[in-house]
């Protein structure tokens, strides 16, 4: 029997899953407001210990854009600090990404059997010129939910590891992110800040608006990646106030559900270019299991694809908690492979073990590159 915790960090809550693969019992399923962890990074700590009195084999940490796969005890401090890279003003802002790197370094000054996973740009079966100019094609919470989505095609559906290609478009509560498996293997993502509108945030930015920030904004925050998307549109950040406003029929939270269903569309219509055959969509995140709206967005990504010829089966991502959402059941799941448990054929077919590199390796201007690398990894930026 083989103990698991998977930790999935998102924008409104941290999600911490646990299970053992005898049974496939849960024995831990919490969600932590994310300003909480913030203010004291320290909680999800707290809570895996209470629950499992050290008695857990493995557990996947949270992992902001991810770093090649590594034990957190054995993970160098710049790793940590491009995975949740931000510039020093920001860090005196105190963002919700200076709480997350507090807790992956928490993580690895402890003596828990944790482990920091890929995200999609270190993943080796991307091919390079996919990643070029990229940074974010898929955080590492996003591989979470790839992962359960595997799960799923191999239990549910009855495919073999190496046959099982489809696509999974995540919509959580900032960001949309859509990324392709073609034979077990992941090959190809969009992350939620370079794709289409997520709800918080507006995802890729044109080149020319980025230009014109950088001169009136020298050193523009982050949290401007928070902002754009069809919560602007509305005028406000809560998911209650949209679904309320559109069942009254209010055209701008009709227009911001419009908004998110054309900006999945166009996500996996670009991912077809990579996976043109995929059995299935699988659709997971905050969103979709919004009253009402989540069923329309479903609707309306399978019309959209029915009207020009495209037909892929739609699914959900099963969710092991009732309170955790579907990356906190991947990252379990992958927990459980690095373990040596059932799920060691996830982490096999995904290849996690052979990942490598940067975040900042596919930027395609070198001297630009170099500096990035040196800036965002110095241990005076933030710490």
């Amino acid at each position: 029997m083989v103990r698991a915790v998977g930790v999935d960090p998102g924008t409104g809550s941290m999600d911490i899953l646990g299970f053992d693969d005898n049974d496939m019992k849960v024995f831990l399923d919490a969600s932590i407001p994310r300003d909480e962890v913030t203010r004291d990074p320290s909680i999800p700590l707290r809570v895996i210990v209470e629950h499992t009195g050290g008695e857990v084999d493995a557990i996947v940490a949270p992992s902001g854009y991810g770093m090649p796969l590594v034990r957190v005890q054995e993970a160098p401090i710049e790793y940590i600090l491009e995975a949740t890279f931000v510039h020093n003003v920001d860090a005196r802002r105190r963002l919700r990404i200076i709480g997350l790197r507090e807790l992956m370094i928490r993580f690895r000054e402890s003596d828990l059997p944790a482990w920091f996973t890929p995200g999609v740009v270190h993943l080796k079966s991307v091919p390079d010129y996919r990643k070029m100019g990229r940074i974010d094609m898929g955080t590492a919470d996003k591989v979470y939910t790839v992962a359960a989505a595997l799960r799923d095609e191999v239990e549910a559906y009855g495919y073999r590891p190496e046959d099982s290609s489809f696509i999974v478009v995540e919509a959580g509560y900032a960001y949309t992110a859509v990324i392709a498996v073609r034979n077990g293997v992941i090959v190809d993502g969009i992350g939620g800040t370079s794709g289409w509108w997520g709800f918080l945030g507006g995802g890729f930015m044109d080149s020319e608006v980025a230009y014109a920030m950088a001169h009136v904004e020298p050193s523009f925050s982050k949290s401007r990646l928070f902002e754009g998307g069809a919560s602007s549109l509305i005028g406000s950040t809560s998911l209650e106030e949209l679904v309320a406003r559109y069942r009254r029929g209010d055209d701008k939270a009709v227009e911001a559900v419009e908004m998110l269903t054309e900006g999945m569309v166009k996500g996996v219509l670009a991912m077809l270019a990579s996976n043109p055959k995929p059995n299935r969509l699988y659709m997971s995140g905050r969103l979709f299991r919004l009253e009402l709206i989540g069923e329309q967005i479903k609707y309306g990504v399978k019309e959209a694809l029915d009207n020009i010829g495209i037909s892929i089966p739609i699914a959900s991502v099963t969710r092991l908690g009732s309170r955790t959402k579907e990356g906190a059941t991947g990252a379990a799941i992958i927990a459980n492979g690095l373990a040596g448990g059932r799920y060691k054929w996830v982490v096999e077919s995904l290849r996690l073990k052979s990942s490598g590199g940067s975040i900042f390796d596919n930027v395609p201007y070198s001297s630009v590159s170099m500096k990035m690398r040196s800036v965002f990894t110095s241990q005076s930026n933030g710490t």
